[in-house]
Protein backbone atom coordinates (compact mmCIF):
# COMPACT_ATOMS: atom_id res chain seq x y z
CA UNK A 1 0.00 0.00 0.00
CA UNK A 2 1.43 3.24 -1.23
CA UNK A 3 2.02 5.74 2.26
CA UNK A 4 0.38 8.60 2.01
CA UNK A 5 3.07 12.13 1.85
CA UNK A 6 3.52 13.65 5.04
CA UNK A 7 4.18 17.14 5.23
CA UNK A 8 6.34 18.50 8.17
CA UNK A 9 5.54 22.38 8.47
CA UNK A 10 8.20 24.54 10.86
CA UNK A 11 7.52 28.10 10.83
CA UNK A 12 10.89 30.18 11.43
CA UNK A 13 11.61 33.42 13.47
CA UNK A 14 15.10 34.36 14.43
CA UNK A 15 15.49 30.65 15.24
CA UNK A 16 18.83 30.48 14.06
CA UNK A 17 20.41 28.63 17.06
CA UNK A 18 17.63 26.02 17.03
CA UNK A 19 16.10 25.38 13.46
CA UNK A 20 18.84 23.56 12.18
CA UNK A 21 18.51 20.84 15.04
CA UNK A 22 14.67 20.74 14.14
CA UNK A 23 15.33 20.36 10.22
CA UNK A 24 17.75 17.53 11.11
CA UNK A 25 15.29 15.60 12.89
CA UNK A 26 12.77 16.24 10.48
CA UNK A 27 14.71 14.63 7.53
CA UNK A 28 15.82 11.96 10.19
CA UNK A 29 12.13 10.74 10.34
CA UNK A 30 11.66 6.64 10.10
CA UNK A 31 8.46 7.36 7.92
CA UNK A 32 9.56 7.20 4.33
CA UNK A 33 7.34 10.28 2.44
CA UNK A 34 7.96 13.16 4.10
CA UNK A 35 8.34 16.55 2.76
CA UNK A 36 10.17 19.04 4.73
CA UNK A 37 8.78 22.71 4.28
CA UNK A 38 10.29 25.91 6.41
CA UNK A 39 8.64 29.11 6.37
CA UNK A 40 10.40 31.97 7.30
CA UNK A 41 8.61 34.02 9.02
CA UNK A 42 10.58 37.39 8.15
CA UNK A 43 13.21 37.22 10.55
CA UNK A 44 15.49 39.89 11.64
CA UNK A 45 18.59 37.90 12.08
CA UNK A 46 20.51 39.58 9.51
CA UNK A 47 19.96 36.33 6.99
CA UNK A 48 21.38 33.81 10.01
CA UNK A 49 18.27 31.37 9.26
CA UNK A 50 17.94 31.75 5.47
CA UNK A 51 21.46 30.48 5.35
CA UNK A 52 21.34 27.80 7.43
CA UNK A 53 18.09 26.53 5.57
CA UNK A 54 19.58 26.89 1.89
CA UNK A 55 22.46 24.78 3.34
CA UNK A 56 19.86 22.27 2.96
CA UNK A 57 19.06 22.36 -1.04
CA UNK A 58 16.71 20.48 -2.25
CA UNK A 59 16.51 18.41 1.07
CA UNK A 60 13.62 20.95 2.04
CA UNK A 61 11.33 23.59 0.50
CA UNK A 62 12.08 27.06 2.08
CA UNK A 63 10.04 29.81 2.18
CA UNK A 64 10.02 33.70 2.89
CA UNK A 65 7.34 35.91 4.00
CA UNK A 66 6.96 39.11 5.34
CA UNK A 67 6.35 39.15 9.51
CA UNK A 68 3.23 38.00 10.22
CA UNK A 69 3.30 35.80 13.13
CA UNK A 70 3.16 31.90 13.95
CA UNK A 71 -0.29 31.50 12.55
CA UNK A 72 0.44 33.83 9.24
CA UNK A 73 3.66 31.37 8.77
CA UNK A 74 2.36 27.99 9.20
CA UNK A 75 -1.73 28.92 7.02
CA UNK A 76 1.21 30.02 4.12
CA UNK A 77 3.14 26.87 4.96
CA UNK A 78 -0.14 24.32 4.79
CA UNK A 79 -1.61 26.13 1.62
CA UNK A 80 2.05 25.00 -0.07
CA UNK A 81 1.96 21.33 1.45
CA UNK A 82 1.56 18.81 -0.81
CA UNK A 83 0.79 16.09 1.71
CA UNK A 84 -2.51 14.42 2.90
CA UNK A 85 -1.49 15.09 6.46
CA UNK A 86 0.12 18.32 8.08
CA UNK A 87 2.39 17.69 11.08
CA UNK A 88 3.73 21.33 12.49
CA UNK A 89 7.21 21.16 14.10
CA UNK A 90 8.39 24.31 15.64
CA UNK A 91 11.44 25.70 15.16
CA UNK A 92 12.80 25.32 18.55
CA UNK A 93 11.30 21.87 18.83
CA UNK A 94 12.21 18.13 18.54
CA UNK A 95 10.60 14.63 17.18
CA UNK A 96 11.42 11.36 17.74
CA UNK A 97 12.61 9.55 14.69
CA UNK A 98 9.95 7.53 14.59
CA UNK A 99 7.19 10.18 15.24
CA UNK A 100 5.63 10.48 11.41
CA UNK A 101 5.75 6.65 11.10
CA UNK A 102 4.10 6.14 14.72
CA UNK A 103 0.97 7.93 13.75
CA UNK A 104 0.74 7.36 10.26
CA UNK A 105 0.27 3.80 12.18
CA UNK A 106 -2.75 4.51 14.31
CA UNK A 107 -4.99 5.06 11.02
CA UNK A 108 -4.70 1.51 10.00
CA UNK A 109 -4.19 -0.40 13.70
CA UNK A 110 -7.37 1.16 14.60
CA UNK A 111 -9.20 1.48 11.66
CA UNK A 112 -8.94 5.49 11.73
CA UNK A 113 -10.74 8.31 9.16
CA UNK A 114 -7.67 9.89 7.50
CA UNK A 115 -9.81 12.47 6.36
CA UNK A 116 -11.73 13.00 9.49
CA UNK A 117 -9.71 11.72 12.45
CA UNK A 118 -6.63 13.53 13.82
CA UNK A 119 -4.19 11.90 15.75
CA UNK A 120 -2.00 13.13 18.91
CA UNK A 121 0.73 12.18 21.41
CA UNK A 122 2.22 14.04 24.14
CA UNK A 123 5.99 15.53 24.58
CA UNK A 124 8.41 15.68 26.97
CA UNK A 125 9.92 19.00 28.22
CA UNK A 126 13.73 20.29 27.32
CA UNK A 127 14.90 23.08 28.22
CA UNK A 128 17.76 25.79 25.89
CA UNK A 129 19.86 22.79 25.82
CA UNK A 130 17.91 20.12 25.22
CA UNK A 131 18.24 18.77 28.86
CA UNK A 132 14.89 17.20 30.56
CA UNK A 133 12.39 18.79 32.51
CA UNK A 134 10.40 16.82 34.94
CA UNK A 135 6.70 16.49 33.87
CA UNK A 136 4.73 14.20 34.98
CA UNK A 137 2.30 12.47 31.74
CA UNK A 138 -1.13 12.11 32.36
CA UNK A 139 -2.08 11.30 29.22
CA UNK A 140 -4.06 7.97 28.56
CA UNK A 141 -4.92 5.97 25.46
CA UNK A 142 -8.57 7.08 23.85
CA UNK A 143 -10.49 7.93 21.07
CA UNK A 144 -12.73 10.87 21.05
CA UNK A 145 -16.13 12.34 19.10
CA UNK A 146 -16.07 15.64 18.10
CA UNK A 147 -18.16 16.50 21.42
CA UNK A 148 -15.88 14.77 23.68
CA UNK A 149 -12.81 16.59 21.41
CA UNK A 150 -14.29 19.65 22.32
CA UNK A 151 -14.72 19.03 26.29
CA UNK A 152 -10.92 17.53 26.32
CA UNK A 153 -9.87 20.81 24.30
CA UNK A 154 -11.69 23.13 27.10
CA UNK A 155 -11.44 21.10 30.77
CA UNK A 156 -8.42 17.89 29.93
CA UNK A 157 -4.58 18.66 29.06
CA UNK A 158 -5.42 19.55 25.36
CA UNK A 159 -3.03 19.09 22.40
CA UNK A 160 -0.03 19.97 21.50
CA UNK A 161 0.19 21.07 18.13
CA UNK A 162 3.79 19.57 17.88
CA UNK A 163 2.29 16.43 18.97
CA UNK A 164 -0.73 16.05 16.70
CA UNK A 165 -0.67 14.97 12.78
CA UNK A 166 -3.66 16.29 11.09
CA UNK A 167 -5.93 15.25 7.56
CA UNK A 168 -4.97 18.69 5.31
CA UNK A 169 -8.48 18.24 4.47
CA UNK A 170 -9.46 20.33 7.36
CA UNK A 171 -7.49 23.28 5.59
CA UNK A 172 -9.32 22.29 2.58
CA UNK A 173 -12.83 22.64 3.92
CA UNK A 174 -11.55 26.43 4.80
CA UNK A 175 -10.15 26.19 8.68
CA UNK A 176 -6.58 28.14 9.36
CA UNK A 177 -5.14 29.32 12.46
CA UNK A 178 -6.38 32.99 12.68
CA UNK A 179 -3.31 35.37 12.05
CA UNK A 180 -4.40 37.86 15.14
CA UNK A 181 -3.40 35.50 17.57
CA UNK A 182 0.31 34.83 19.09
CA UNK A 183 -0.83 32.96 22.19
CA UNK A 184 -4.13 31.08 21.67
CA UNK A 185 -4.14 30.38 17.82
CA UNK A 186 -3.39 26.61 18.73
CA UNK A 187 -6.46 26.29 21.25
CA UNK A 188 -8.99 28.16 18.65
CA UNK A 189 -8.13 26.01 15.75
CA UNK A 190 -8.50 23.02 17.48
CA UNK A 191 -12.03 24.00 18.66
CA UNK A 192 -12.79 25.30 15.25
CA UNK A 193 -11.78 21.83 14.19
CA UNK A 194 -13.79 19.58 16.68
CA UNK A 195 -16.71 21.78 16.03
CA UNK A 196 -16.36 20.49 12.54
CA UNK A 197 -16.85 16.89 13.33
CA UNK A 198 -13.65 15.58 13.85
CA UNK A 199 -12.08 13.02 15.37
CA UNK A 200 -9.08 12.38 17.72
CA UNK A 201 -7.21 9.32 18.72
CA UNK A 202 -5.11 10.19 21.84
CA UNK A 203 -2.11 7.79 22.76
CA UNK A 204 -0.09 8.09 25.68
CA UNK A 205 3.24 7.40 23.80
CA UNK A 206 5.86 10.47 24.07
CA UNK A 207 7.51 11.15 20.69
CA UNK A 208 8.66 14.66 20.96
CA UNK A 209 10.17 16.93 23.01
CA UNK A 210 9.16 20.74 23.80
CA UNK A 211 11.86 23.20 24.76
CA UNK A 212 11.46 25.57 27.28
CA UNK A 213 13.43 28.64 26.95
CA UNK A 214 13.39 32.59 27.60
CA UNK A 215 12.70 33.90 24.30
CA UNK A 216 9.08 31.86 23.50
CA UNK A 217 6.37 33.83 22.40
CA UNK A 218 4.64 32.60 25.28
CA UNK A 219 6.67 33.66 27.80
CA UNK A 220 7.62 37.54 26.13
CA UNK A 221 4.00 38.00 24.57
CA UNK A 222 2.25 36.89 27.95
CA UNK A 223 0.29 39.70 28.18
CA UNK A 224 -1.70 38.64 25.50
CA UNK A 225 -3.20 35.38 26.57
CA UNK A 226 -6.39 36.80 28.37
CA UNK A 227 -7.50 39.63 25.58
CA UNK A 228 -6.86 36.45 23.26
CA UNK A 229 -8.67 34.05 25.19
CA UNK A 230 -11.58 36.28 25.30
CA UNK A 231 -11.69 37.05 21.90
CA UNK A 232 -11.53 33.14 21.00
CA UNK A 233 -14.45 32.43 23.09
CA UNK A 234 -16.62 34.95 21.40
CA UNK A 235 -15.51 33.68 17.85
CA UNK A 236 -16.64 30.01 19.32
CA UNK A 237 -19.79 31.46 20.84
CA UNK A 238 -20.94 32.61 17.35
CA UNK A 239 -20.09 29.62 15.52
CA UNK A 240 -22.19 27.37 18.20
CA UNK A 241 -25.13 29.42 17.53
CA UNK A 242 -25.81 27.85 14.11
CA UNK A 243 -24.64 24.70 15.35
CA UNK A 244 -27.24 21.45 15.51
CA UNK A 245 -25.18 19.92 19.28
CA UNK A 246 -26.72 21.90 22.05
CA UNK A 247 -24.10 20.45 24.48
CA UNK A 248 -20.97 22.29 22.66
CA UNK A 249 -23.03 25.45 23.77
CA UNK A 250 -23.27 23.87 27.21
CA UNK A 251 -19.43 23.16 27.62
CA UNK A 252 -18.60 26.60 26.50
CA UNK A 253 -21.00 27.81 29.14
CA UNK A 254 -19.52 25.98 31.57
CA UNK A 255 -15.87 26.73 30.50
CA UNK A 256 -16.91 30.49 30.60
CA UNK A 257 -18.46 30.16 34.27
CA UNK A 258 -15.25 28.04 35.66
CA UNK A 259 -12.42 30.44 33.96
CA UNK A 260 -14.86 33.75 35.28
CA UNK A 261 -15.04 34.89 31.20
CA UNK A 262 -17.67 38.04 31.61
CA UNK A 263 -18.96 35.95 28.23
CA UNK A 264 -20.77 33.72 30.37
CA UNK A 265 -23.55 36.23 30.71
CA UNK A 266 -24.50 36.47 27.20
CA UNK A 267 -24.45 32.61 26.75
CA UNK A 268 -26.40 32.14 29.45
CA UNK A 269 -29.07 34.58 27.82
CA UNK A 270 -28.75 33.11 24.68
CA UNK A 271 -29.57 29.47 26.19
CA UNK A 272 -32.28 30.71 27.71
CA UNK A 273 -33.84 32.12 24.75
CA UNK A 274 -33.40 29.04 22.64
CA UNK A 275 -34.37 26.61 25.47
CA UNK A 276 -31.22 25.31 26.35
CA UNK A 277 -31.16 23.98 29.50
CA UNK A 278 -28.16 24.58 32.14
CA UNK A 279 -27.57 21.15 33.98
CA UNK A 280 -26.18 22.06 37.23
CA UNK A 281 -24.63 19.13 38.52
CA UNK A 282 -22.28 19.36 35.14
CA UNK A 283 -22.09 22.49 35.55
CA UNK A 284 -20.43 21.99 38.80
CA UNK A 285 -18.58 19.31 38.21
CA UNK A 286 -16.95 20.53 34.72
CA UNK A 287 -15.93 24.07 37.09
CA UNK A 288 -14.60 22.01 39.66
CA UNK A 289 -12.75 19.98 37.31
CA UNK A 290 -10.97 22.99 35.73
CA UNK A 291 -10.20 24.77 38.69
CA UNK A 292 -8.58 21.64 40.26
CA UNK A 293 -6.52 21.45 37.20
CA UNK A 294 -6.14 25.16 37.87
CA UNK A 295 -4.39 24.22 41.35
CA UNK A 296 -2.29 21.14 39.64
CA UNK A 297 -0.69 23.42 37.06
CA UNK A 298 -0.02 26.19 39.79
CA UNK A 299 1.52 23.51 42.06
CA UNK A 300 3.72 21.66 39.41
CA UNK A 301 5.47 24.87 38.65
CA UNK A 302 5.90 26.28 42.18
CA UNK A 303 7.72 22.70 42.36
CA UNK A 304 9.82 23.52 39.22
CA UNK A 305 11.09 26.78 40.44
CA UNK A 306 12.01 25.38 43.87
CA UNK A 307 13.69 22.66 42.01
CA UNK A 308 15.51 25.43 39.75
CA UNK A 309 16.81 27.01 42.54
CA UNK A 310 18.69 24.38 43.95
Amino acid sequence: MEKPLVSIVIPLYNGSNYVAQAIDCALAQTYPNIEVIVVNDGSSDHGAGRDICLSYGDKIRYFEKENGGCSSALNFGIKEAKGAFISWLSHDDLYDPNKVETQIGYYEKYDLNPRTTLVSNPGRLINENADPIYRPNRVKRQRLDSREMFAYILFGIGFHGCGLLIPKAFFEMGLSFREDMRFVLDWNLWQKIAISGAQVYVDQTIIFSNRIHSQQVTVIQADRHTPELTASCEEIFELLKSHPDPELMRLLYYYCVATGQVLHKNIKAYMKSTGIAIKPLKKLRYTLKKRSLKLAKKAYHAIRRIRHKR
